[in-house]
């Protein structure tokens, strides 16, 4: 059966989703959108960007069914009729569907608030989800929220306020052996070297065994610029178990701190894996040591193995390109990452710095103008 759209005009002014940066140029690829995406799409279905995007469809009578159900209480019932506004889906999908907003509506709201804040995480967007976490944490302070807040928190350097999470985490769960390591290294981050020595000497009483103990050590004596020292310990956290990436990468850096390129190159070949995680630190030493095309060669590596297209991967390339003076390469890496995630930091950053690189002050002015607009507007709404 054939269905047809609901306006049958050319559109060219799409509507990006925040969450997933998935554009959508119909009213039907919305509810698609919506019934796929319905956790991402909390925020933007109903919002005032989206009803204003509809009317300018010509859909006057959609937008202001969807300013009814704007107000509409509870939130399956709102995600229900708004999929029911056009006949699109099944009553079938539609029953599969409200069993599950049912079961997600009965989770409390610090859980929702966690999973959208996890899902910004691992997209390597901590920045956006910290907020998430904050407002969770008003409603419920737990070991899993503050841990997460203090990893997403020492993703964007802010390391004091990861010690300060930890610390309260800690609190409640002492015995928590995860979370005393990952005090530890907030601690030694932070430079409050005191504090991590005898949060050290706590977890070689109970772990004395774990590689994170001299790994632990050796970022200390990193971050005291003592390199020597910091790749002994390192050495021996590999030792103790060779499976952890992170451990090589961090030896990696201090051959490179030190401008050991090619021995930072080594190191890192320890790695079995040859993923996009690997390509990319690979990239990092090459440009580092002043060779961009090895550079551009690994990033094009990273963006090849990727499990799926990786906007931030792209922005890396195009980088690389930039760097390199390719501009016309590096607006076509940019581009894809636009269209995987036009919504993400590191690409809209990058977008701006090419802009500026092709000379385009104008477009440069108005792509730097909009991130930093989406920062300020972000953190007003930290609670």
């Amino acid at each position: 059966m054939l269905l047809f759209c609901v306006n049958q005009q050319i559109n060219e002014q799409p509507y990006t989703f925040k969450t997933t940066g998935i554009r959508v140029y119909t009213f039907e690829e919305t509810l698609y959108h919506v019934f796929h995406f319905w956790r991402e799409s909390v925020d933007d279905f109903l919002s005032e960007g989206m009803i204003s995007w509809v009317g300018e469809l010509g859909h006057s009578y959609l937008a202001a069914r969807m300013k009814d159900l704007a107000v509409k209480e509870p939130f399956t019932k709102r995600v229900l009729d708004f999929l029911k506004l056009v006949d699109y889906f099944s009553q079938d999908d539609l029953s599969r569907l409200k069993e599950q907003l049912e079961a997600w509506e009965t989770r409390r709201e610090w859980e929702k608030l966690k999973e959208r804040a996890d899902y910004f995480v691992t997209r390597g967007e901590p920045s956006k989800a910290i907020p998430l976490y904050k407002q969770a944490l008003v409603s419920e302070e737990n070991v899993s929220l503050l841990n997460n807040i203090a990893v997403a928190y020492m993703q964007v350097g802010s390391h004091m306020d990861a010690l300060r999470a930890l610390t309260r985490a800690l609190t409640i769960a002492p015995a928590n052996h995860d979370l005393l390591f990952h005090y530890i290294e907030a601690a030694i981050l932070s430079g409050e070297y005191p504090n991590a020595r005898k949060a050290l000497e706590i977890a070689k009483s109970k772990v004395p065994d774990s590689a994170d103990i001299p790994f632990l050590t050796g970022l200390m004596a990193w971050g005291q610029k003592d390199y020597t020292g910091a790749l002994q310990y390192f050495d021996k956290a590999l030792e103790i178990d060779d499976t952890v990436p992170h451990y090589i990468y961090m030896a990696a850096d201090v051959h490179l701190a030190m401008r050991r390129y090619d021995k930072a190159l080594a190191i890192l070949a320890r790695l079995g894996a040859r993923d996009s995680a690997y390509f990319t630190k690979e990239a990092e030493i090459y440009a580092a040591s002043g060779d961009i095309p090895g550079a551009i060669k690994a990033m094009e590596n990273a963006v090849n193995v990727s499990a799926s297209p990786d906007a931030a991967l792209y922005a890396k390339l195009a980088g690389y390109y930039r760097r390199d003076y390719e501009p016309r390469r590096a607006e076509e890496a940019i581009q894809k990452a636009l269209l995987i995630d036009p919504e993400h930091d590191m690409v809209r950053l990058e977008n701006a710095r090419i802009k500026k690189g092709l000379g385009r002050t104008r477009e440069y002015q108005a792509a730097l103008n909009d991130v930093l607009g989406s920062f300020k507007d972000r953190y007003r709404g930290e609670v």
